[in-house]
């Protein structure tokens, strides 16, 4: 399988960096990434989160941020990132209210 980053998932880390007072971001955002490769060899890693437009979505751990992601054929599509002090339900409505998810934003 391929973990295909999406262009939401992409602005969240830009956020997060942006934002974020941790000194160490680009180690932590890298180790991130790798640990979202993992899915390319362990794709049913992340729990079952919820079911919207006939589509799964997952939802990985690492530290402190949750990582969506849903399966289509043989990609990972990772679609949003959240940090685990930032509103989870903000980022939920905007996942439902993806159009068709074949291609999200």
């Amino acid at each position: 399988m391929v973990v295909r980053w999406e262009k939401t998932s992409i602005q969240d880390l830009k956020d997060f960096k942006n934002h974020s007072k941790f000194s160490n971001i680009n180690a932590y955002i890298t180790k991130m990434v790798s640990y979202v490769d993992n899915l390319a060899e362990q794709p049913l890693l992340g729990k079952l989160y919820l079911y919207t437009k006939g589509y799964i979505v997952r939802q990985l751990i690492y530290k402190k941020h949750k990582i969506f992601y849903y399966i289509e054929e043989d990609i990972i599509h990772i679609i949003a990132i959240i940090h685990h002090r930032q509103n989870v339900q903000e980022k939920i409505k905007f996942i439902k209210n993806i159009r068709k998810f074949g291609d999200v934003p």
